[in-house]
């Protein structure tokens, strides 16, 4: 027996390799050479990453970043991939997780109460229901885990199946569990694959493109770092508040853009968008691997159905997938979270100085795509160390820190360096947050339930201590003032809602296929495909509730277009009209159009600018609050037929001011047209979709 579950349990660390030192199968070795390119890309980022930061103060053309770059991935990757593994650090082994009847009882319906009132805390049902509820089970999970009875020590290896949870039912039945393990491989590959070529169909504008998109598309225009504001100017004024230059991923794009001879809008979303997206599936596959290794297909599957389904919001995390996976923070929590995760798995399980260099490299990593890294990937470290050092892993949890180390030296550095690192906007609440990102009705009950639940649905040992720590994490972050007090001390209080990124909600949503049926409902037939069905009945009902319950993220309800062609983030017809106009302004030009149309113009060129493509960005613009002022007033004045409109002496001495070459309204929007022409513009023009006049009766 303990041979066919070692066949079937595959490698002790979860990773999918063969066991007993057989001859690995083709698949497992497509799985490992996958996992080693992602492992080369969070290693060459990284080092692009902090050559990046060390160039902040040299200023050098992005071509010589790039070929320094080159130079050291080319020269670390060669040597990582010649090292071998090498054996554990140390050895500090510690029995498994087990807990008796009453613990597990106690916490799995304190866990589905917790879940259940989470989700349907918008009908009504308070919000100390949740965390209450989540303390019991918290509390009970953590004492079951702490145990440690002799007698369950075996579960360390980590075999697969959920802690507390019976092991398998017979060698026929441990044999079709393999064999649909065999199918995740090409199921990732096919689904990443998929999905890749889908996010160059699927149109969902943001608005904060302005900004981060600028950067790759001036850096492809410059070839140099933008270190100064380049969606209002020409970098004649300082770097917009509350965003230092921290990330490094947009100028990566817009100087591999520059290299290439494309655009830097079309760089990041015809190629490094469906890049991103195919790895960020790689990493839910390796994700459910390291933590449900018997039933991980069925994990990934029911995994991705909720990615897709998760459309009930603009914050959630399906929306910050298949949608936005060209920023960098959408590349954090969709990617780089649960890599990171099961880089922690790893390293706790097999402690080698492989393990803890990729922890470490995906630190840099998180940091070159976000600035929210600093407390992103410290909670998430902090939910694998903390109760690892308790359950008296002391060295293992603290090694771990290499992953946050970089990030807090990072978040501290932008502290002492710039004077101001507030995030201005509405600070959300715990319920808000938990509602914007984990959702509400049946997907909120679900990814309540599922976090909760995650000790006992994980595979016991280390993935039951680390999804432990995750909800004790959460529980914490989700009591009465907490959040307030965290605004308050840091200063972050408009993103603090990202906090709810700790949650790797796909993979533990997806967890809650490997449940096995109650014997007394499992088919008591020996039959092949009768076992089978049983199997994936649990990941059937939780796929069925996902569609039923939710929205799909591609719907219109969503803001989502589906495009006929691979197409920019953006209505193309709106493209159209905004670059005619841009092509009418010329180079150091300031056009004034509707705000839909302005916000377009970053993504064009760094060279022609618009009035206020982003009004969040502009009240952060450090330029005198007259031009300020005059940018929010031209707004207004061309914003719809029915907005309020500010007085003509205001327009004409705004346009004065700001030098307008091109000013745009909708045609059906007299009132502003006519503020337009009292000021001295004229010679009016019908350009795409807007009517154009120009200063001076349109003699330029």
């Amino acid at each position: 027996m303990t041979e066919v579950r070692d066949r079937v349990a595959g490698p002790r660390n979860g990773d999918g390799g063969a066991a007993g030192g057989r001859r690995p199968g083709a698949w497992t070795r497509v799985t490992r050479a996958v996992d080693g390119l992602v492992d080369a890309a969070v290693l060459a980022f990284a080092a692009w990453t902090v050559i990046y930061h060390v160039c902040l103060l040299l200023q050098p053309p992005t071509w010589v970043m790039l070929a320094c770059w080159a130079a050291v991935s080319a020269a670390g990757i060669a040597v990582w991939f010649r090292r071998p593994a090498g054996r554990p650090l140390w050895d500090d082994r510690v029995a498994a997780a087990a807990a008796n009847r009453v613990l597990a009882g106690v916490a799995v319906a304190s866990a589905v109460v917790a879940g259940t009132s989470a989700g349907l805390h918008g009908e009504g049902v308070p919000w100390w229901c949740t965390w209450a509820a989540g303390a019991v089970s918290v509390a009970a999970t953590a004492a079951a885990l702490l145990r440690r009875p002799a007698e369950r020590a075996e579960g360390a290896d980590g075999d697969g199946g959920g802690a507390g949870q019976p092991r398998g039912d017979g060698e026929r039945g441990d044999r079709d569990e393999t064999e649909a393990a065999r199918w995740g491989t090409p199921l990732a590959l096919l689904t990443g694959a998929g999905l890749a070529v889908a996010s160059l169909f699927v149109l969902n504008s943001d608005g904060d493109d302005a900004y981060f998109v600028s950067r790759s598309v001036a850096t492809a225009e410059t070839g140099r770092i933008p270190m100064n504001d380049v969606i209002f100017t020409r970098g004649t004024t300082g770097a917009i508040a509350g965003e230092p230059p921290v990330s490094s991923v947009e100028v990566f794009a817009g100087a591999l853009a520059r290299i290439v001879g494309v655009p830097g809008a079309s760089f990041v979303w015809y190629v490094l968008l469906p890049a991103v997206t195919f790895l960020a599936i790689w990493a839910l596959w390796r994700l459910v691997r390291a933590w449900a290794p018997r039933r991980a297909a069925l994990c990934l599957a029911v995994g991705v159905v909720y990615l897709l389904w998760t459309g009930l919001s603009p914050a959630s995390l399906g929306s910050f997938h298949l949608l936005r996976m060209w920023q960098g923070k959408a590349v954090l929590v969709s990617l780089l979270v649960p890599l990171l995760f099961a880089y922690l798995t790893h390293w706790a399980e097999r402690r080698t100085r492989r393990d803890l260099v990729l922890l470490g490299a995906a630190g840099v990593a998180a940091v070159g795509l976000t600035s929210t890294a600093a407390f992103v990937v410290s909670l998430v470290v902090l939910a694998a160390v903390a109760p690892l050092v308790v359950a008296g892993r002391v060295r293992t949890g603290l090694a771990a820190c290499a992953a946050m180390a970089y990030p807090v030296a990072a978040g501290l550095a932008v502290i002492l360096l710039y004077d101001s690192v507030s995030v201005h906007g509405t600070v959300h609440d715990a319920p808000a947050s938990y509602r914007a990102v984990l959702l509400y009705a049946t997907l909120g009950v679900l990814a309540g339930c599922a976090l909760w639940l995650a000790p006992w649905t994980v595979r016991p040992g280390v993935p039951a201590l680390i999804c432990g720590g995750a909800a004790a994490l959460l529980t914490l972050l989700i009591l009465p003032g907490v959040l307030a007090l965290a605004a308050d001390v840091t200063g972050a209080g408009q993103v603090l809602w990202r906090t709810m990124w700790l949650v790797p909600a796909p993979a533990l949503i997806g967890l809650l296929a490997a449940v096995r049926l109650p014997d007394a409902v499992r088919p008591r037939i020996s039959a092949r495909g009768a076992r089978v069905a049983a199997a994936g009945a649990p990941a059937a009902v939780l796929a069925a509730a996902i569609v039923v319950g939710g929205t799909p993220v591609w719907a219109e309800s969503n803001g989502s277009v589906v495009a006929e062609r691979p197409s920019w983030k953006a209505d193309p017809a709106r493209v159209g009209t905004a670059r005619a106009i841009v092509a009418e302004a010329g180079p150091g030009g300031i056009v004034l159009m509707p705000g839909r149309y302005m916000r377009l113009v970053p993504l064009l060129t760094t060279e022609t600018h618009a009035v206020n493509p982003n009004s969040h960005y502009l009240s952060l613009l450090p330029a005198p609050e007259r031009a300020v002022e005059d940018r929010e007033l031209l707004s207004a004045a061309v914003r719809s037929a029915r907005s309020e409109k500010p007085a003509p002496a205001e327009v004409e001495g705004a346009l004065r001011r700001l030098d307008v070459r091109v000013a745009c309204a909708y045609p059906w929007d007299e009132r502003g047209l006519d503020l337009l022409r009292t000021a001295g513009y004229g010679g009016d023009r019908r350009i795409g979709s807007l009517a154009c006049v120009f200063p001076g009766g349109g003699r330029r």
